[in-house]
C-alpha cells in the first residue's frame, strides 16, 4: 500500500500489519503522490535482481 498524504493513522498501520502486510520504509523523505508508487516499484525490482 501507499500511504495517503499525511500517512496513516496507527489504527490503520497496526491493522495492515495483522492482515500480514509487511512494512517497508524508503527513507525519511516524503514522496509526492506521482512519484511514490514509481520509487517503491523501483525498489522493489532492485531488491529482486
Amino acid at each position: 500500500m501507499i500511504g495517503p498524504e499525511g500517512d496513516f493513522s496507527e489504527k490503520e498501520i497496526q491493522l495492515a500489519i495483522s492482515s500480514n502486510y509487511h512494512p517497508v520504509l524508503l527513507g525519511n523523505t516524503r514522496l509526492r503522490t506521482e512519484t511514490a508508487a514509481l520509487v517503491a516499484c523501483h525498489t522493489v525490482a532492485l531488491i529482486n535482481e
